[in-house]
């Protein structure tokens, strides 16, 4: 019988494989082959961040075998939101997520919003709108970007824009990231500020985007795809985003319908226009 615990940073590492093993695993389900795992040296930074900022949001169950499931939660001025729900595959549909979930969920008691990104997985969508939430089901869009150019009027950001990027976030989301933001660029990727925004991406992946109007949004998208190296891919693109989906289209990526849903809750301001964070938010 596994044991559900608080979890510490001696979990990480662990953490981390259930992780890749757990997404590598519902690929496979969906007839798709994994993607390259993330380099643990970057990945684990998140974990480490969100143990030291959410103590009490972060869950780990553990059996003979090891740790058997995960869940870590962030509360950033009365929003709530699920970073990560994993279940190691032998030991799905056993109630474990259930039950850590029901751990993280209880951390934002009282929250006056909530966030959940879900992958593709029924059950997992299943659980998520069972907790009352809103459903917007998203798109991702994928590819080369094509004739892309950045913008007149955009910068690269550093820690000393935080601020600058709190205000954006309470204008859009009604909370601020704070120093979700610096375990970002600890995590090496980049920031960029225009006027009324702010998108991070590396990677090739647009990993967080806010901005005061669609104009802006749409420079900074701009701007993060003219930075790729290849591939790219923007995720969480829901009907409210209907300016990134034309961004998107222009630099010629592809529009995939197997992304999984954005559930909302309570009060999140606007959230347009708003690419949020897969793993903050």
């Amino acid at each position: 019988m596994a044991v559900i615990r608080p979890m510490g940073a001696e979990d990480v590492d662990a953490a981390f494989a259930l992780m890749v093993a757990t997404f590598d695993d519902l690929s496979r389900r969906h007839h798709e082959d994994p993607g390259p795992p993330p380099d643990p040296a970057v990945a684990t930074k998140r974990f480490h961040h969100l143990v030291g900022t959410d103590p009490d949001g972060a869950w780990v169950a553990e059996d003979e075998s090891g740790l058997a499931g995960c869940a870590m939660a962030t509360l950033r001025e009365g929003i709530w939101g699920l970073s990560l729900l994993v279940v190691r595959p032998g030991a799905q549909s056993s109630g474990l997520g259930r039950e850590l979930l029901r751990r993280a969920h209880d951390y934002g008691d009282g929250a006056r919003g909530r966030i959940i990104l879900s992958s593709q997985d029924p059950r997992a969508m299943r659980a998520y709108f069972r907790l009352g939430l809103e459903v917007h089901p998203a798109l991702y869009a994928c590819g080369e970007p094509r004739g892309v150019q950045v913008p007149s009027g955009i910068r690269e950001g550093t820690v000393e824009d935080v601020p600058f990027t709190e205000r954006i976030d309470r204008h859009v989301r009604g909370a601020a990231h704070g120093s979700d933001i610096e375990a970002l660029l600890d995590m090496g990727q980049t920031l960029l500020i225009a006027r009324d925004g702010y998108a991070v991406h590396g990677g090739g992946e647009v990993r967080l985007l806010a901005a005061r109007d669609e104009d802006t949004a749409r420079s900074l998208l701009r701007a993060a795809l003219a930075g790729a190296d290849g591939e790219a891919t923007v995720s969480w693109l829901t009907a409210r985003q209907q300016w990134a989906v034309e961004v998107c289209l222009e630099a010629g990526l592809r529009l995939r319908a197997d992304a999984g849903a954005v559930f909302l809750g309570g009060d999140v301001g606007r959230f347009s226009p708003y690419l949020p964070s897969g793993a903050f938010l």
